[in-house]
């Protein structure tokens, strides 16, 4: 079993590489068209403030870690829903799937009020500050 998900974790990371050869992506059009500065945050911002600055840096970790802990909470309930799926009669089985279920929507939900919480926050400090 561990030998197959070594495979299937060794697809999906060389996947964006046999995606980009069969694209006929290079490295210098990577460059060129993806990692610009002005895609990053706080890059080649020019004449914004710096304030606007940390405002930019603080929203992509906000994004990055709400969409990091929403796609495990997804990952989660489908796991769990797989469990529930394949504990055909074991009662125990089921309950382990329905507790991964349940945590997994506390979880998700968790996410969405802190990201509700946090935003708003931010948005009332700079609007206090200004």
């Amino acid at each position: 079993m561990k030998k197959h998900i070594f495979y299937i974790v060794g697809l999906v990371l060389l996947f964006p590489l046999m995606a980009a050869s069969a694209f006929g992506l290079t490295l210098e059009d990577f460059r060129e068209e993806v990692y610009r500065p002005e895609n990053l945050p706080g890059g080649d911002t020019g004449s914004v403030s710096a304030e606007n600055k940390v405002v930019n840096i603080i929203n992509f970790l906000i994004d990055l870690i709400l969409y990091a802990s929403g796609s495990v909470a997804v990952l989660m309930l489908i796991y769990g829903g797989i469990r529930f799926i394949t504990a055909v009669g074991n009662t125990e089985q089921k309950e382990k799937a329905l507790g991964i279920i349940k945590s997994a929507v506390i979880g998700l939900f968790v996410v969405i009020l802190a990201y509700a919480l946090v935003t708003n926050l931010i948005s009332l400090i700079f609007k206090a500050t200004t």
